[in-house]
C-alpha cells in the first residue's frame, strides 16, 4: 500500500503545479493535500461500509 506522505506529497506537488508553482506556498499546499487525501480515504470507508451492509442483509 502506498505511503500516506506519499500521496500528499505528490498531491501537494500537483497542486503547486495547477497553481503556477508560486513561491512560499508549500505548507498551504500541503495543508490543502493532507486535508483532500484525508476526504478520498473517508469516502473510500464509507462505501466499503456501504458495501458490506448490503451484503449481510438477507435476499
Amino acid at each position: 500500500m502506498e505511503d500516506q506522505d506519499d500521496r500528499i506529497r505528490r498531491r501537494a506537488h500537483q497542486i503547486w503545479k495547477e497553481e503556477g508553482s508560486p513561491e512560499g506556498r508549500e505548507y498551504s499546499h500541503w495543508l490543502r493535500a493532507r486535508a483532500e487525501i484525508r476526504e478520498e480515504d473517508a469516502n473510500t470507508v464509507t462505501q466499503d461500509i456501504r458495501k458490506a451492509a448490503q451484503l449481510d442483509r438477507p435476499h
